[in-house]
């Protein structure tokens, strides 16, 4: 959808974005619009921002350009929860209409202060990239506080237009801010500032540093202690592909060690992707009051078409996650909270599979599905979502892979990607089989797709543009069978 006239300069404010999406909304197309996941209004979503509690309630802030469905000058628009699923639209926090931020306002996280509200984030102009606050004592209006890390800040050998995404954190009395950026000789950095008062930094170290495959840098660093281990997770562009990992244009990653604050020193232990799917990019975490740790993502990759766009709307966020370590490992799981949308519960045990087995009651687009399979002999053992009588989606274990398959290239609607990527129809990922079963935890809602995998060893996510709503299972080349099966309607 267009703007009806260009949006630059100070004209550029979030009350004309909020007017904007008041009149446009009636013209934006339901097609497959979520239900119970967050997206936008209207126009293009992509990475979530300060995503954190603060004023008495949660608060998730996103890259947001509300006058068309592609991504162009950053605005952050803002959401609130009380529970993680349902979501309030709150008025549009930043509009790039700054004197150092006219080129957008891109992403960065939140922090709350002496009972205020802080942002901080990347202000663009003409190419440069610095660090900005802005500031609200209701947590809705934010008045410009202006760059507080500027390129006069960065080491001698960083890069002055790949300088973002900063995840302000706080240890010891003392905040601290987690920066990517990029060296002059193309590596892929994150950096490390302190502040005593969020507004005079100082750089500290850098904290990692890689060659990635493409000229890139680690994206929308976070970080958050878990189990004594500090775990920092990061979206590096241009992760090279190793045997099932890394697949997508873009990855995200998660890394476990020590970091020590004082020196700017991070002790890695383990790295590993965080989800095998298609559609995962740029997480943040939170706190919640009762110490959980809850993430979110944006569900969707770059360099990929984006059939809503055609309907006025681009870009959601993945159904928030609870995160734990077992043995220095992540583990994911959806947050307790969806459990209070569960309705009209359907519930089968032992099972045989044939080719194709349908159940009474279970389809749907709107589901949680919870099956363990006994693999049995079978080749192949798994589930067909989004079925109809031209098109399915499958998710199955293949015993000659070892691999569990998610699979969409049947689903209908092409998807076409950048020549660097394999595909964008196929992911595939490991997990441990013990005892011959599988378990599988699964969420549609009607466009996504995310799967949870052995109690959240391994997740994959991937949206799903499909005409059908039935569900099957199958065992191909061999017995096979489901010793449980818990299906829910979710309705928010």
């Amino acid at each position: 959808m267009k703007a009806t006239r260009q949006q630059t300069g100070n004209s550029n404010t979030t009350s004309i974005a909020d007017s904007y999406i008041v009149h446009s909304l009636p013209a934006i197309k339901k097609t497959w619009r979520h239900t119970y996941h967050a997206m936008p209004p209207i126009g293009w979503m992509n990475d979530p921002n300060g995503f954190c509690y603060a004023l008495g309630k949660y608060h998730l802030f996103y890259q947001f350009y509300p006058y068309g469905a592609a991504w162009n000058s950053m605005h952050w628009g803002h959401y609130t929860s009380q529970d993680f699923v349902k979501w309030q639209l709150q008025p549009t926090a930043l509009a790039p209409n700054g004197k150092a931020d006219r080129d957008g306002c891109y992403s960065g996280s939140a922090i709350e202060k002496d009972g205020k509200l802080y942002l901080m984030y990347t202000s663009v102009l003409a190419g440069r990239q610095t660090q900005s606050l802005a500031v609200s004592a209701d947590g809705v209006r934010f008045e410009k506080l202006g760059e507080v890390i500027t390129s006069s800040d960065l080491p001698p050998d960083c890069v002055r237009s790949d300088f973002r995404d900063p995840k302000v954190f706080m240890r010891g009395g003392m905040y601290y801010v987690l920066l990517g950026s990029m060296s002059v000789r193309d590596e892929g950095q994150i950096l490390l500032y302190r502040s005593p008062d969020l507004m005079q930094w100082e750089y500290v170290n850098t904290i990692r540093r890689d060659m990635l495959t493409t000229r890139g840098i680690y994206e929308c660093p976070d970080i958050f202690r878990a189990d004594g281990k500090d775990v920092i997770l990061a979206s590096p562009q241009g992760y090279e592909v190793q045997d099932w990992r890394y697949e997508n244009m873009h990855s995200s990653i998660y890394m476990v060690g020590m970091l020590d604050v004082e020196k700017g020193v991070f002790d890695k232990e383990y790295e590993d992707e965080i989800d095998g799917g298609f559609d995962f990019y740029a997480p943040q975490t939170v706190r919640t009051l009762d110490g959980r740790i809850v993430m979110i993502a944006w569900m969707q990759m770059w360099s990929r078409t984006m059939p809503t766009a055609q309907h006025g709307w681009a870009g959601s966020m993945i159904l928030p996650r609870e995160l734990t370590l077992r043995d220095g490992k992540l583990f994911q799981s959806p947050v307790r909270e969806i459990e209070r949308y569960r309705w009209n519960p359907v519930s089968y045990a032992n099972v045989p599979l044939t080719e194709d087995t349908r159940l009474k009651q279970v389809c749907g687009t709107k589901v949680e599905l919870n099956v363990t399979f006994d693999l049995g002999t079978a080749g192949k053992t798994g589930v067909r979502l989004f079925k109809s009588a031209a098109h399915e989606v499958r998710v199955y274990y293949d015993r000659a892979l070892d691999k569990v398959i998610f699979d969409r290239s049947d689903m209908g609607v092409e998807i076409a990607c950048d020549a660097k990527e394999r595909d964008a129809y196929v992911r595939s990922v490991r997990v441990s089989v013990k005892d011959n079963r599988l378990a599988m935890r699964i969420f549609l809602d009607v466009s996504g797709c995310e799967v949870f995998l052995n109690g959240g060893e391994r997740t994959m996510t991937g949206n799903v543009y499909s005409d059908g709503c039935d569900i099957s299972f199958f065992a191909e080349g061999g017995d096979a069978s489901i010793l449980s099966l818990d299906k829910y309607d979710i309705v928010v």
